[in-house]
């Protein structure tokens, strides 16, 4: 009876790996192509200057149509010349409510004047607007103000200098000196020129965010993840097919040479097609038919047939865990071949954390959105809290080349806090000061008790804020590398940290400009409970 040696090459667990890794990436380029046009969707909900401003090469060449957002139903804008005349409009509504007049009345993007309005009513219940047009001078962050006016409940300007050609002012020219194009759209300017040299001023009509509107857009966008699940129910039955497929056809030789030996046909199977995890009972198997077959045969023979075959059963189980070993080790080192496994391993990881990260940054910021959300407050000594964060954090402040200092009483400070969440609060500012700070800037916190409030201080002396995203600093996906927000994150962080100190019933400021010797400096107040 013959029996064949085996020189296994197939693993039934590599092959179930290989289909776990093949669904895995399916799943992952799901994951991506489904957050990339929900990012755009989300993105395209709420147009900005910023955007616009991608396009400066297509709007100084005046090529308007090559701009996405000429094509967007989610916001307009018009082009004036330095005369007056409309050069360019993505609808004739815009023509027909801006005028090349009303740009005098709209704050410049990145201008250095820009209006500010109040509303009062004096003790004999008349409303009054008091608007004043601010100029920001030098980069010390100072300013002056230029002209003001005071206009009636009927919009009539009873005094002031601001616009000395108007008597009066509509509301809906009010509303422009406001920022606003109607209840539910901002309006902004720009000014550049052509590439000719030609004056222009581009005037963005887009969509006003604001809490309510940007929980719709959230919820109408995450609503679009379930498309995903029947594409992943799909890949799921397909993938579950083709590996119940590729098992029994793994093991179907096993089973044919099974059947055979039990038909007295002899037991023969050919070993490439065997899974490496069935060898044991394929040798068991043989083993069994060769010393039956034995037992008939002399004892020196049965002997020399035993060695034979244990030499055999050798030899088979040493080559294919040879080379499994080999490959495995190859592979470990970075062997095959290092300069694209390790390009493509980077990769791979680098994009799953940004997204767990912008997931757990968004379900953090949504949670806490929630009207229904309440943080879990627990009376503790507030001092001793930020110490044993920072005392936490102090291993990594140090080995990354920074310093910290640190202003707290001694005396207890009883405040009710959510320690979980203050735990988060202090460590996005501390990690956005040292990923956007070179090494040698210091991190400062100072907490400071009055008789109505407890003060928290978070500075440091590193390359700053930008007043250009300073304005926005806590605003949602605001982004840059010198904003020390997200940077390619989602630009949550500070946003995250401003919802968890009102939560706690407080307020938070960016201080501007920052008391000496710091660049960056975030005050947060409480009142004192009782107070």
């Amino acid at each position: 009876m013959n029996t064949k040696r085996f020189k296994i090459r197939k693993s039934l667990i590599l092959t179930c790996a290989r289909h776990f890794l093949f669904y895995s990436l399916f799943l992952l380029l799901v994951y991506n192509v489904f957050n990339y046009f929900l990012y755009k969707r989300l993105s395209n909900a709420f147009p900005s200057m910023d955007q616009l401003l991608e396009y400066q090469e297509e709007l100084k060449a005046e090529e308007f149509s090559q701009i996405p957002l000429s094509h967007s139903r989610q916001c307009s804008f018009v082009v004036f010349d330095g005369e007056g005349r409309t050069v360019y409009a993505t609808s004739r509504e815009i023509t027909e409510n801006i005028r090349a007049e009303d740009a005098e009345l709209i704050n410049e993007y990145y201008g250095d004047s820009s209006y500010s309005v109040y509303e009062k009513t004096n003790a004999e219940g008349e409303t009054f607007y008091y608007i004043y047009l601010i100029q920001e001078e030098g980069d010390a962050g100072t300013t002056k103000l230029v002209a003001s006016c005071v206009l009636d409940a009927d919009g009539q300007i009873v005094e002031g200098d601001l616009f000395p050609d108007k008597q009066s002012l509509t509301e809906t020219e009010l509303n422009l000196v406001q920022g606003f194009y109607d209840a539910n759209t901002s309006v902004g300017k720009y000014v550049y020129q052509t590439d000719q040299g030609e004056d222009r001023t581009v005037i963005l009509v887009s969509p006003l965010i604001n809490a309510e509107n940007y929980e719709a857009t959230v919820n109408r966008v995450n609503q679009l993840w379930l498309a995903a699940v029947p594409v992943v129910a799909a890949a799921a039955v397909v993938a579950i097919v083709l590996l119940i497929r590729n098992i029994k056809k793994s093991i179907l030789p096993l089973n044919q040479t099974m059947s055979s030996y039990r038909g007295q046909e002899g037991f023969q199977v050919e070993s490439t097609d065997i899974p490496v995890e069935f060898q044991s009972t394929v040798d068991s198997f043989s083993q069994l038919v060769d010393r039956l077959s034995a037992m008939q045969e002399e004892k020196e023979e049965m002997y020399r047939e035993k060695q034979r075959m244990i030499a055999d059963i050798s030899h088979d189980l040493k080559t294919p865990l040879t080379v499994i070993r080999g490959y495995a080790k190859a592979i470990l080192d970075g062997q095959v071949p290092e300069e694209k496994q390790r390009r493509y391993l980077e990769t791979i990881c680098g994009r799953a954390e940004l997204a767990a990260g912008l997931l757990d940054s968004l379900f953090a910021y949504v949670r806490m959105e929630h009207p229904g959300y309440r943080p879990d407050k627990k009376e503790v000594d507030l001092g001793e809290l930020v110490k044993e964060i920072l005392a936490e954090r102090y291993s990594e402040v140090e080995n990354s080349g920074f310093h910290l200092e640190v202003n707290i009483p001694e005396t207890p400070i009883p405040f009710p806090v959510d320690v979980r969440l203050f735990r988060r609060l202090l460590e996005n500012l501390l990690g956005n000061t040292l990923k956007y700070n070179p090494a040698g800037t210091t991190f400062y916190v100072s907490l400071e008790e009055t008789r109505e409030q407890v003060i928290l201080v978070v500075a440091d002396d590193g390359v700053g804020i930008p007043p250009s995203i300073g304005r926005r600093v806590f605003a949602p996906f605001v982004t840059g590398s010198s904003a020390r927000t997200a940077g390619e994150g989602t630009g949550l962080g500070l946003s995250i940290v401003k919802k968890i100190v009102e939560l706690h019933g407080g307020t938070i400021c960016l201080v501007t400009p920052p008391e000496a010797p710091f660049h960056t400096q975030f005050r947060m107040e409480w009142d004192r409970p009782g107070s």
